[in-house]
């Protein structure tokens, strides 16, 4: 009977969880998509597991039950793809059913990208500049490596603030920017490899191991943007260094690099800055660890601390900022 009872918890579980999304409206479902999508992949990978992808396929079957003529099945059917571009007809139509909808321009732009489409990479990154904040477009342009370097960002949002700091401000302009995402791609992934002069290799589900290569193997410079966890360089944690909003690989002056990034930021008053979003506050937390780092090196600082607490109030963190500082100034 106990296990009776069990068995009939979890199939009626099964069904109340099913009818809550067959419910949905097309908005929602695309809404809880995205939502289960996000919510699925790790701090140290871009595969999402078998279960969570299970989940996400059903989502997609409704929304094609629902309509499948609608711009929210053809754009998740598009994304559930791993970037396919053989699904393009998918995207495109979501593209002329809501030209306007920010999660279709920004995977237009990907679409672009993937397919090194240039002149449509500049169309597009117009449209999508206008969804980022000015306090965004600041921490890219401050995040953006100097000298010719390849960069690897995290995800679609990330590489974009880094293409629009240097179509908008002109710097960086010899700076390559990768995306981890996109290399779900084949396509992309040979570029990628190709660009860095490295042997191609498997990258989704074998993370660690590919950036390990590229940054081991590499005769580019290759800098990794802070934006991306550090779970995915836990195969070279004993030779990377934080030298700003980004890590670098290798016998590097981590005092100097983090003096120059310095200099960028005392010029501006960082407590100025309003942050709205919760990926606002993400970003600039990513400032804390370089001059949290090079606060150690010289605690005698204190323009580099008033700038440390500014940042640390404004992105909610001062109680456990002002430990540390307190626990340098004690060593």
């Amino acid at each position: 009977m106990k296990h009776l009872i069990c068995f009939l918890l979890l199939f009626t579980t099964g069904l109340f969880a099913f009818s809550q999304t067959a419910d949905l409206s097309l908005a929602e479902l695309k809404t809880e998509y995205l939502k289960k999508r996000n919510s699925s992949l790790s701090s140290s990978g871009k595969k999402i597991p078998a279960e969570q992808q299970a989940e996400l396929d059903a989502l997609v079957k409704q929304l094609e039950a629902k309509d499948a003529e609608s711009y929210e099945y053809n754009l998740v059917a598009y994304i559930n793809s791993n970037y396919n571009t053989d699904l393009k007809e998918s995207l495109f139509k979501a593209y002329a059913l809501k030209s306007s909808e920010e999660e279709v321009v920004k995977e237009m732009l990907g679409f672009y990208v993937i397919t090194s489409n240039t002149a449509k990479q500049k169309e597009f990154l117009i449209k999508v500049q206008k969804f980022y904040t000015p306090a965004e477009l600041a921490y890219y342009a401050d995040a953006m490596p100097s000298g010719k370097t390849i960069l690897f960002t995290s995800n679609q949002e990330d590489m974009y603030g880094f293409m629009v700091a240097q179509t908008s401000n002109g710097i960086g302009t010899d700076v390559q920017i990768m995306n981890l995402d996109f290399m779900k791609n084949e396509t992309y992934r040979e570029m990628v490899s190709n660009a860095a002069g490295i042997t191609d290799m498997t990258f989704l589900g074998n993370e660690k191991a590919y950036l390990k290569t590229v940054l081991t193997s590499s005769s580019q410079k290759i800098q990794v943007s802070a934006t991306v966890p550090q779970d995915y360089l836990s195969l070279v944690s004993d030779k990377i260094y934080l030298t700003g909003l980004s890590y670098q690989y290798g016998n590097v002056d981590q005092f100097t690099a983090l003096n120059n990034f310095w200099s960028k930021v005392k010029t501006k008053d960082m407590s100025q800055f309003t942050l709205t979003k919760s990926s606002e506050n993400k970003l600039y937390g990513n400032y804390l660890p370089p001059l949290l780092t090079l606060y150690m090196m010289q605690p005698g600082d204190q323009v580099l601390k008033t700038t440390i607490q500014a940042i640390a109030a404004k992105v909610g963190k001062s109680q456990e900022v002002d430990e540390i500082l307190k626990e340098i100034q004690t060593d």
